[in-house]
């Protein structure tokens, strides 16, 4: 049986990356400082640029923190489990994605299916267009106007039998689906992610 992936939330906003969810530490209730996270936890590339960039000298007018989500290739298995974005909605916080390229249609599924996601970063974002949507959502709006190619619910579906390690002939059987249509599906999938599902599979974690 495949191992749930971790749901555990620690704040950057600081050296001593207190655990916020989904048991806060007891030092959090006396911070002042406001609550940001990264998760999943591990991109130190992403945590260091993002900090400098977009975080440092911005003060967030809301009373909850925000929670930006590493919606990276190396992740993808935590975006085919349904709950991901209830799950971390329970900690209170705002939930905006950090999308790479590859990702764009999934991270785009999920802003259609989840009324969860304040916002999206996509890749090719420039430096004024993130400062703006950072402004919007550190002021209570919406940054989640989706652009570019989405998946649609067979393909994710799909997506998830895969990363899943479930065979083509298994999902047959699973779904009660004719084997070419599968494969219609399989390789809109693999266009619109621009890769192949053995490619997909070998790069996340």
């Amino acid at each position: 049986m495949m191992r749930k992936p971790s749901q555990i939330v620690h704040c950057i906003s600081c050296d001593l990356s207190c655990q916020l969810f989904p048991d806060s530490a007891e030092r959090v209730q006396y911070c002042h400082n406001a609550a940001f996270s990264i998760w999943p936890d591990g991109n130190a590339f992403l945590k260091k640029g993002f900090i400098e960039k977009l975080l440092l000298d911005r003060h967030n007018h809301l009373s909850s923190g925000f929670i930006f989500v590493d919606f990276s290739f190396p992740n993808l298995r935590r975006f085919t489990d349904l709950q991901w974005a209830d799950s971390l909605a329970n900690s209170g916080m705002h939930i905006v994605l950090i999308s790479d390229r590859s990702l764009t249609p999934l991270a785009n599924y999920w802003i259609l299916k989840s009324n969860k996601i304040q916002g999206i970063i996509y890749s090719d974002d420039d430096d004024i267009v993130q400062q703006q949507k950072m402004h919007r959502l550190f002021t209570g709006r919406l940054a989640n106007s989706k652009r570019g190619r989405t998946l649609n619910y067979t393909e994710f579906i799909l997506l998830k039998r895969f990363v899943s390690g479930i065979s083509i002939q298994q999902i047959v059987n699973i779904d009660n689906i004719d084997i070419k249509k599968l494969y219609v599906h399989k390789l809109r999938l693999e266009n619109k992610l621009g890769h192949s599902i053995h490619k997909i599979i070998s790069n996340i974690l």
